[in-house]
């Protein structure tokens, strides 16, 4: 009776990550391609093109959206038996490659935008000097090319066709499977999550310092207002975007350690049903991440609001002229 109960509660367990994996992948991918193209839109508007921060957020936007597909297509063929990743082996080697170089760059150009934030807001000229383009492109190219020297072992460690792995594109042993995640783990969850609160935190506190310095006449109490509903935003935005990437990331780092760690242990099919769910769970909430900027953007600040409202209406008119 008992085995009968749990060969029913794994085929429902496995069913239920099958069909998760199936209509998950494809909503997360319209919600993060709606989000990233419109930031591409907003963020190369011609006033924003020669703002450092704004360029972190441009790229970081096409680096989502290359991890979006690299990562979640595959996932969505798999559901209608039509992935070639899983069988083939370069294409299992170049679209893990893709994946984690990208999610590493997009991670690293969000984090890059915290620190341009508080250069900016700092009173010390040498600081504010490193909010530059010239700056901004070496150190994304930089990024770029350091990802893809970290991450260049993926094609000699994972192959396709593997069974009893979370992904059947996956490392072959476990010393590439200990590198694959403690480099990811530290390269896309933990370092820049520890960064971006760091500065984000001194950003704050740089504006403050502004704000208590001002002299207050009738001009600079308004300059002062404006001021601090720019901080409450920045706190906002902050705020949101930490906890919700610590809330995404973490466990899907941590999972894949714990995987990793009892790969030789024997277990039982009830308790590999429930590893292997929280495992596609955890990827696919990781994943969204992706999609969040955009969204995080228009509903803490209004100014980025604004922006996306300002970018509807000239499209209106646009399709207004030609309709006319």
């Amino acid at each position: 009776m008992a085995a009968s109960i749990n060969s029913t509660a794994v085929l429902t367990l496995n069913n239920f990550a099958f069909q998760l994996n199936r209509y998950m992948s494809i909503f997360i991918i319209l919600f993060g391609s709606i989000g990233n193209i419109l930031n591409l839109f907003i963020f190369r508007r011609p006033k924003h093109r020669t703002n450092p921060c704004a360029i972190y957020f441009f790229y970081a936007s096409v680096a989502g959206l290359i991890a979006l597909y690299s990562g979640l297509i595959s996932r969505i063929f798999a559901g209608f038996s039509l992935d070639l990743s899983a069988t083939t082996e370069g294409l299992c080697q170049f679209r893990a490659f893709t994946v984690w170089v990208s999610t590493t760059a997009s991670s690293w150009y969000l984090t890059y935008a915290t620190v341009d934030r508080y250069c900016i807001s700092c009173r010390d000229v040498n600081r504010r000097n490193f909010s530059n383009l010239r700056f901004t492109h070496r150190l994304m190219i930089i990024t770029v090319v350091s990802a893809s020297l970290i991450f260049a072992e993926t094609f000699y460690c994972y192959v396709p066709n593997l069974k009893n792995t979370p992904l059947t594109c996956y490392g072959r042993s476990l010393p590439c499977r200990l590198y694959a995640e403690i480099a990811s783990a530290l390269l896309f969850v933990f370092i820049p999550s520890t960064i971006m609160f760091t500065f984000g935190i001194a950003t704050v506190r740089n504006v403050r310092k502004l704000l208590s310095s001002i002299t207050p006449t009738a001009i600079t109490q308004r300059t002062a207002k404006t001021i601090r509903k720019t901080d409450r935003q920045l706190i906002q935005m902050l705020i949101v975007q930490i906890i919700l990437s610590t809330i995404f990331n973490i466990p899907l780092a941590v999972h894949r350690l714990y995987l990793t760690g009892t790969l030789y242990v024997v277990k039982s099919p009830l308790r590999t049903a429930i590893e292997n769910l929280c495992f596609q769970a955890f990827y696919l909430f990781s994943f969204m991440t992706f999609g969040m900027p955009f969204y995080i953007y228009t509903l803490t600040g209004t100014v980025f609001k604004n922006e996306f409202i300002s970018l509807l209406q000239l499209v209106y008119r646009k399709i207004k002229l030609i309709l006319t």
